[in-house]
């Protein structure tokens, strides 16, 4: 299989199993997410997570290429559109 049959293959598998509402997330993943939405640092995500903030950054990589967006406002965004996040 060529490498780009491959990485479509790939992203397609996970572009679908992130439309699950978050099925395919990690909870961690989810966590980062859902501290991403609220507005927090990276440095605050780790405090709050007790993590590193390069365990940040690589859980922040991570969603940015699941959720296929391209910044950390769009991945609040996403997490707002998907309801998880509570108003208020």
């Amino acid at each position: 299989m060529s490498g780009d049959v491959s990485q479509a293959l790939t992203r397609g598998l996970r572009k679908r199993s992130v439309q699950n509402d978050g099925e395919g997330l990690t909870e961690r993943e989810r966590e980062v997410l859902l501290l991403i939405a609220e507005g927090k640092a990276n440095k605050e995500i780790g405090d709050e997570l007790h993590i590193s903030i390069k365990t940040v950054k690589t859980h922040v990589s991570n969603l940015l290429m699941k959720c296929e967006v391209d910044d950390r406002t769009q991945l609040a965004i996403y997490a707002h559109r998907k309801g998880w996040v509570k108003e208020g």
